[in-house]
């Protein structure tokens, strides 16, 4: 499969979420339209050593109806990259995404993710190795720098592209400014401008009209959609096709399939797991408030079946 040629088709695709973007969300957005969907995060050295690899079965299990799909890995020891790297291959993935991008503490605070924007070296070595172990593409994914005096996405930009890297995303805020303030889409143009890899966008898009103003004034080969997509997989179908709404009915049984995904998966903890998606799914209708209520204090497969399926068949498309 020729990646890049697979999501200019639609130029859409769904962020690695930490603690969403397992199986059942995947292959729910895939099944909406994403092109391209990728696991969570997990760290190279637990790909690397077999022993732990049965701790990740549920992050890094995927089924030929999610295809193509990446993983993104992080970590800062370049020759576990390699380990690791080959370990993605072997288990099947279209795709191995680094990380230079996450600004959390437990992340960048070991060494990992955006700290890794501090040393274009390092970043350099563990490119180099991921990149020389495999023959699947490998993408990075980046934000403009550590702080608004260390802007170095340009500079990891020309590094992707002397290693073989074939996609970049950028997420064009700073570490220091984490999740605050607006992303700044003029680094996106810039770096599209300079850029000889593909190119995916991803920063501030919550509807149809943001993910088609992105690639317009950006010039960005993909838009990359991460929390806007949680509860509502339907934004990459509004993308597809213009005028499109989701009725109520659509709406809760989506919840319904995610819910079962999620059970036939994870048992109990998948029951746990789908509350979170509750309150994004069942909103914007009468007794949406008292229906989440309730299903936060179910503990029974079955009865949330039921809850699910017992509502009238309302077709009115959310307001």
């Amino acid at each position: 499969m020729n990646l890049p040629e697979h999501i200019r088709k639609f130029p859409y695709v769904l962020a690695p979420l930490a603690g969403y973007t397992d199986h059942a969300f995947r292959l729910i957005c895939r099944e909406y339209g994403a092109s391209l969907t990728y696991t969570e995060m997990v760290s190279e050295y637990t790909i690397a050593t077999p022993r732990l690899k049965p701790r990740m079965v549920k992050i890094t299990h995927f089924t030929e109806a999610e295809r193509p799909v990446g993983i993104q890995l992080f970590g800062n020891r370049p020759e576990m990259f390699h380990d690791a790297a080959k370990a993605c291959e072997e288990m099947g993935f279209d795709l191995i995404d680094i990380n230079f991008g996450c600004p959390v503490r437990r992340v960048a605070g070991s060494g990992s993710g955006s700290s890794l924007l501090l040393d274009l070296p390092l970043a350099a070595k563990i490119v180099e190795n991921t990149v020389r172990a495999v023959k699947i593409p490998v993408s990075i994914k980046i934000r403009s720098g550590w702080d608004s005096e260390k802007q170095v996405f340009l500079d990891f930009n020309k590094m992707a592209e002397d290693y073989g890297v074939s996609i970049i995303t950028l997420h064009p805020r700073t570490r220091a400014q984490m999740f605050k303030g607006r992303s700044n889409w003029e680094h996106i143009r810039i770096l599209k401008q300079k850029s000889k890899l593909f190119v995916i966008g991803n920063g501030d898009v919550t509807s149809r009209d943001e993910a088609l103003r992105m690639q317009k004034e950006t010039g960005c080969d993909a838009v990359m959609i991460g929390r806007a997509a949680i509860g509502n997989p339907f934004l990459f179908k509004q993308i597809a096709e213009p005028g499109y709404e989701p009725t109520v009915r659509e709406r809760l049984q989506t919840a319904k399939r995610h819910f079962e995904l999620l059970y036939s998966f994870k048992e109990m903890h998948g029951l746990f797991e789908a509350r979170k998606y509750f309150n994004k799914y069942i909103k914007g209708f009468d007794r949406a408030a008292d229906l989440r209520k309730k299903l936060m204090t179910i503990e029974d497969r079955e009865e949330i079946i039921k809850v699910l399926d017992s509502l009238p068949e309302m077709q009115e498309p959310i307001k």
